[in-house]
């Protein structure tokens, strides 16, 4: 407490004027601190109104995804998706496309499982000449009992693109579907839309693309592309992208004369193994269903080696090293053995790794 003798020393004007420059720095960081803040929380906002096109809340209101292809009731394409066929050379996997295209448009009573609906379905086909896709035009014709109508089919285009190159190849299927609007697209032979099926960039932007071009037109697109020889698996990174990303990989492979057709990946339903053949009721030949080949009809070489190698029975993994020795890729002897377990041609024990065969009928 100050004296009625104290003074009070009051501060000199410098020490104010310092005080005060002080006071006006502070005010100043202050200002540009809460500007930089409001600079912050504005551009915070503009990223989250950029985001919001992505966003997915439990409240949306969304489209449910048409079926596009089904085969036997089982959804094997829907509006948005990607699907593949693959298989080995020669195992008629642009003969499958046309049993599921002619079926789809079918105006008789459809001859090979899938479900008609009638759509628009555009087919691009890139690596065959132009006789062979007039031939798959005139499959068409006959499988969709169109045949009398001079070779129209206003709910179908299909284009040839062998002479281009693959990035034209790809510029002009963007096109396309965008013009036509179709349901439905088949691309015969995706690999031919790069230089490089082995190139993981060029590989993963064609998929993408794909993928944005579905959902953009709410269509399903079904892919066909070979296997690795002595593999399942799709050829090139652009197989490998294309099965990560496909709602359905169907494989197809040669028993015989016959065609077998197997859900390699589901992420619906899986539809039942079934089987076809070519027959000849015009000159370009068209699929027909027909009945899975029986193991008497055709014995794979999984069940012959463990019969006549193994006397019945055997180690898994010995199996695989034998199928191995005959051509077999580690993947497809793995898959061929799972098969056959599947279908009951071989049978096997968890305890055990033992592979055998089954006891035979009564």
């Amino acid at each position: 407490m100050l004296s009625e003798n104290s003074t009070i020393e009051l501060p000199t004007a410098a020490e104010l004027a310092e005080a005060n420059a002080v006071l006006a720095a502070l005010g100043q960081e202050y200002d540009e601190a809460l500007k930089a803040r409001q600079v912050e929380e504005q551009l915070r906002q503009l990223s989250l109104e950029e985001l919001r096109r992505y966003e997915v809340r439990a409240s949306d209101k969304l489209r449910e995804p048409k079926p596009v292809v089904a085969y036997r009731g089982k959804v094997i394409g829907s509006e948005g998706n990607l699907s593949a066929v693959v298989g080995e050379a020669k195992s008629k996997k642009s003969f499958l496309c046309t049993a599921i295209v002619g079926d789809t448009l079918a105006m008789v009573q459809p001859s090979n499982g899938f479900t008609p609906h009638l759509m628009r379905v555009l087919w691009i086909d890139t690596e065959q000449s132009l006789l062979h896709v007039r031939k798959i035009a005139r499959r068409l014709l006959y499988l969709t009992g169109m045949h009398d109508s001079q070779g129209e089919m206003p709910h179908l285009k299909l284009y040839a693109l062998r002479e281009e190159p693959p990035k034209e190849r790809m510029k002009i299927v963007r096109q396309a579907i965008e013009a036509f609007q179709p349901k439905l697209v088949v691309i015969d032979g995706i690999a031919d839309l790069q230089y490089n099926t082995n190139d993981l960039e060029e590989s993963e932007r064609i998929v993408t693309e794909l993928m944005a071009l579905s959902s953009i037109h709410h269509c399903h697109i079904l892919s066909v592309l070979h296997t690795n020889p002595n593999s399942d698996k799709a050829r090139g990174h652009v197989g490998s992208a294309l099965q990560r990303k496909a709602e359905t990989v169907l494989y197809v492979h040669k028993v015989g004369e016959r065609s077998v057709v197997e859900p390699q990946f589901c992420r619906n339903e899986p539809f039942d193994r079934f089987a076809f053949h070519i027959e000849n009721p015009i000159e370009e030949g068209i699929p027909v269903s027909v009945g899975l080949p029986s193991e008497e009809q055709h014995r794979p070489l999984e069940v012959e080696l463990l019969r006549d190698s193994f006397g019945g029975a055997v180690e898994r993994s010995v199996l695989i090293s034998k199928l191995r020795e005959r051509g077999c890729g580690e993947s497809m002897a793995k898959m061929r053995i799972s098969r056959a377990i599947q279908r009951g041609a071989l049978q096997f024990d968890e305890a055990t790794k033992i592979v055998s065969l089954p006891p035979d009928p009564e």
